[in-house]
């Protein structure tokens, strides 16, 4: 494969993930993702991939699947997958059945949002799905929604943020966790429209996990997800899976 530049990427945009980018990477400069070259040299703007540059971030990906790489976040564990999901407590099965469906290559819909109570396996499942997405060999990216804001209001400064937005528009899977309310000002609501108005219009997988409702989302972005054609959702209604960890 041959590719071009990436664009230079900053070590704290990756200090919470357990697969990271190699950041003096010579092929996408530490940003994890490379644009493809077409036949007659040109860039294809309209085409990203992870970078495959030897010990970057989908050598890097691979060696956390093979459980090479430990994951230091405290939040999460080593390896969540949907084998390591507890699918006996009541009321997740319908968000696990969702979930494994939208991580294979056959499913019949792209958009998918699991919403309920804290701590009761929304973020297991979309570390299940990145899994899965990554094991087919098709790039993925999974971000916290507050993160996710702070990396675009950071990519300001550096001239980044357009590049930041093309890849989480053209990523084959985003994976976001707490989807919210956190984004208040116009700015940050423009760009999470614009970055989900883009997904929709091109046909990208999109998964969203959220504490709250579905009827308490924006507007536009309620809509979307319940087009019955190309989205699922789903409550897990399962209790707080921490709290019991802490009774015991």
């Amino acid at each position: 494969m041959t590719t071009s530049e990436g664009i230079q990427a900053f070590e704290t945009d990756w200090e919470n993930a357990p697969y990271k980018p190699l950041f003096n990477c010579p092929q996408c400069k530490g940003s994890g993702y490379v644009y493809l070259r077409k036949p007659d040299g040109s860039v294809e703007y309209n085409r990203i991939v992870s970078c495959d540059y030897p010990e970057c971030y989908r050598d890097n990906f691979e060696s956390y699947l093979r459980g090479e790489i430990i994951q230091e976040s405290g939040v999460v564990g080593l390896k969540q997958t949907f084998g390591t999901f507890d699918r006996s407590v009541p009321g997740v099965e319908k968000a696990f059945n969702m979930a494994s469906k939208i991580a294979e290559a056959g499913s019949d819909f792209i958009w998918g949002i699991i919403y309920g109570g804290v701590g009761n396996g929304k973020t297991h499942l979309l570390n299940a799905i990145a899994n899965r997405v990554m094991g087919r060999g098709v790039s993925v990216k999974l971000v916290m929604m507050a993160e996710l804001l702070s990396d675009l209001r950071m990519g300001i400064e550096d001239k980044q943020t357009d590049f930041k937005m093309k890849v989480l528009k053209e990523v084959p899977y985003l994976l976001i966790d707490e989807l919210g309310l956190e984004y208040g000002t116009d700015w940050e609501k423009e760009k999470i429209e614009e970055l989900l108005a883009a997904r929709w219009n091109n046909g990208r997988f999109t998964v969203v996990a959220t504490n709250l409702s579905i009827e308490d989302l924006p507007e536009r972005i309620k809509s979307r997800f319940k087009d019955t054609h190309l989205s699922r959702w789903v409550k897990n209604s399962a209790p707080d899976y921490r709290q019991k960890r802490r009774a015991k």
